[in-house]
C-alpha cells in the first residue's frame, strides 16, 4: 500500500473511528438500562483500553523510500489525539447517563431492544477494528473484513426500525415527540460511521510499501514512425539540456529506477522483512522509464535498448535486462561539448 494513503487511512481510524467506538458501547449500555453504578466498570474498561493504546504508541512502520516525506505524521497524531478522544467521550457519555432522566428514552420491546443493542455493539467493533488492526502490526484492515461487520450492524438496526414502524402502525401508538432523535439519530450515526470505516479502505490495505510510489508526472505517447522496417517508436538522438541538467536528470532517473524496482528484502530494518519470492522486476522499471519519456526501441539477447522520445531527455540510451535474479541497468547520458 502506498505510504501516504496508508497514513491517511490509519489517521481516520485512529482519530475519528476509535473515539466513536466507546460512544456506541455507551449507547448499547443505555438501551440495556443497566444500573447507574455499573458505569464504573465501563470507565474502568476504557481506562484499560487507554493503557493498551499507550503501548501501541511505540508501533512503527518503517519505509525505506524517503521520498514519502512526513508520511507517518497522520497516524501518530491520530493515535495521540484519538486516545484523548476515547477518554473524553467515555467521561462525557457516563456523565450524560448519570445526570439525565431515564424516562427521556423511548422504551422498546425486548426484541427490538436486543436488535438495537446488537447493532450498537457491532458498530463499536467496526469502529475499533481499524485501530486494533493497526496496533497489532497488521497495518490497514482489508475491506473484505471491515465491510461485513458494518453490514451486520446496519442489518440489525434496519430490522429493529422496521419492527418499530410496524408496531406503531398496528397499535396506532402516538409517535415520538419531535425533540427525540430516535431512530433517526441512530440511522444517521451508523451510516456516517460505516462510511468512514469502509470508504477509505478502497485505497488499499496491509502495510505501507515504499516501492509503491506515484508514477512520474510526465507521460509520453510515442510518435508514429514512417519507417516500414521499424514499426516501433522513433527515438531522438539529441537533447536541449545543458551539462548540469543532464547530470541532475540522469541521477534522478537512476534513483527512480531503484525505487521502481523495489527492494526484495529490507535489510536496513533491525528485524528484516522476509524476502519475497523471486520475481521479474524489469517490467516495473520499464514502465517507469516509459512514463518518463523513454521507450524500448530494440531487443537482443534478453536486453532491451531504451532510448528517449523527447528533445529534453538526459539519457541517450539505457540497456535493461533482468529476470528472477534481479535487474541489470546500463545507462549512458548525452554528451555535451562543454
Amino acid at each position: 500500500m502506498d505510504p501516504n494513503a496508508f497514513d491517511s487511512v490509519a489517521g481516520v481510524g485512529l482519530l475519528l473511528l476509535m473515539p466513536v467506538s466507546v460512544l456506541f458501547v455507551a449507547a448499547a449500555l443505555r438501551r440495556l438500562a443497566v444500573p447507574r453504578w455499573s458505569w464504573v466498570f465501563y470507565l474502568l474498561g476504557v481506562a484499560g483500553v487507554l493503557v493498551l493504546l499507550h503501548g501501541a504508541g511505540h508501533t512503527r512502520y518503517e519505509v525505506e523510500d524517503h521520498s514519502h516525506f512526513g508520511w507517518h505524521f497522520g497516524q501518530f497524531v491520530g493515535l495521540g489525539l484519538g486516545r484523548i478522544g476515547v477518554g473524553v467521550n467515555a467521561v462525557v457519555a457516563t456523565a450524560w447517563i448519570v445526570f439525565r432522566s431515564p424516562r427521556a428514552d423511548e422504551v422498546l420491546p425486548r426484541r427490538e431492544t436486543r436488535l438495537v443493542v446488537a447493532s450498537y455493539l457491532t458498530m463499536a467493533l467496526a469502529a475499533a477494528l481499524p485501530a486494533t488492526w493497526w496496533a497489532v502490526g497488521l497495518g490497514i484492515v482489508p475491506i473484505a473484513v471491515e465491510l461485513p461487520v458494518v453490514a451486520v450492524g446496519l442489518s440489525f438496526l434496519t430490522v429493529a426500525v422496521w419492527l418499530r414502524e410496524r408496531r406503531v402502525r398496528r397499535a396506532g401508538e402516538v409517535r415520538q415527540q419531535p425533540e427525540s432523535t430516535w431512530p433517526l439519530g441512530a440511522v444517521v450515526a451508523i451510516a456516517v460511521v460505516g462510511s468512514l470505516a469502509v470508504g477509505p479502505l478502497l485505497t488499499g490495505s496491509g502495510l505501507p510499501d515504499g516501492s509503491v510510489g506515484p508514477a512520474p508526472d510526465v507521460a509520453v505517447t510515442a510518435a508514429p514512425t514512417t519507417d516500414p522496417d521499424w514499426p516501433g517508436p522513433v527515438p531522438t538522438t539529441t537533447t536541449t539540456l545543458d551539462a548540469d541538467a543532464i547530470e541532475a536528470d540522469t541521477r534522478s532517473l537512476l534513483e527512480d529506477t531503484v525505487r521502481w524496482a523495489g527492494p526484495l528484502d529490507d535489510l536496513s530494518s533491525p528485524t528484516p522483512a522476509a524476502a519475497r519470492p523471486p520475481q521479474d522486476l524489469a517490467p516495473r522499471v520499464q514502465a517507469g522509464w516509459d512514463a518518463a519519456g523513454y521507450a524500448a526501441v530494440d531487443r537482443a539477447m534478453g536486453t532491451d535498448l531504451v532510448m528517449p522520445l523527447r528533445g529534453d531527455a538526459a539519457v541517450e540510451r539505457m540497456r535493461l535486462g533482468g529476470g528472477p535474479g534481479g535487474v541489470h541497468v546500463d545507462v549512458e547520458s548525452f554528451c555535451t561539448g562543454t
